[in-house]
């Protein structure tokens, strides 16, 4: 299944306010291309030749509020759904310089429903990318896929940069590889806050970080679209286009 970027997918104005939300809606052919607005999430419906007809969602999500001081780390949630079609690979894409500190994947089980299983040492790390492999995990029944990576920024990325990431997955059926990068996923770099400054992170003190993943610094796992787009998404429905 090809997919194009989102940087050159088309959106309106009001498409890309929405965007801004944490919504991608708007898109098909014929309407000038516009970048994505960064959000701290967003999310992807579509459906084409090899799913049969039946949509699914890619999503990403960036824990707290977006922020992250250089020298620190930073928490992404990549997630797919759909009916019944196995995944067998989930991918972050992340600002050039990350380093991953930690990967793990949360899917559904047939005893035990969704948990977590840390991938940190079997993840595949490509060219400014994480990928997660697997026999096949299922979406059947509301099962979502969920990839969580943990990355160190570097120390020397100015304060006020702004850096976009991507997310992408191979869907177990005709045509099923998708990815997006950019997605408009953005972590902006900030000063350290006094904790940070002067012993490293909440995370060395024993309190632990918002940059530190879990469902609740996320919301549920099993929210195929995140916590913000679904707010949106509740009124308007499904009002992506075809992206092929």
């Amino acid at each position: 299944m090809s997919r194009r970027s989102l940087r050159h997918a088309v959106a309106t104005t009001a498409s890309l306010a929405l965007l801004a939300a944490g919504v991608t809606v708007g898109m098909g052919a014929g309407i000038a291309s516009a970048s994505p607005a960064c959000a701290l999430t967003q999310s992807v419906t579509d459906r084409w030749a090899g799913s049969f007809g039946t949509p699914y969602t890619l999503s990403k999500e960036v824990a707290g509020d977006g922020t992250v001081a250089a020298g620190h780390t930073v928490t992404y949630l990549t997630k797919v759904s759909g009916s019944g079609a196995l995944v067998n690979e989930m991918r972050d894409f992340h600002p050039a310089g990350f380093q991953l500190v930690k990967a793990r994947v949360n899917v559904k089980w047939v005893i035990g429903d969704q948990q977590w299983t840390d991938v940190t040492s079997t993840a595949v790390i490509g060219n400014n990318s994480v990928i997660a492999k697997g026999g096949g995990w299922t979406t059947a029944g509301g099962g979502v896929v969920a990839l969580e990576t943990t990355y160190k920024v570097p120390d020397d990325v100015p304060v006020g940069t702004q850096l976009d990431s991507g997310a992408g997955t191979n869907i177990v059926l005709a045509s099923g590889s998708w990815n997006i990068n950019p997605m408009g996923v953005c972590v902006t770099v900030r000063p350290p806050n006094p904790v940070e400054a002067g012993s490293g992170s909440l995370d060395d003190l024993g309190f632990g970080s918002v940059n530190t993943g879990s469902g609740q610094v996320f919301g549920s796992i099993t929210d195929p679209q995140g916590s913000l787009t679904n707010v949106i998404g509740g009124v308007l429905g499904n009002v992506l286009g075809n992206m092929s």
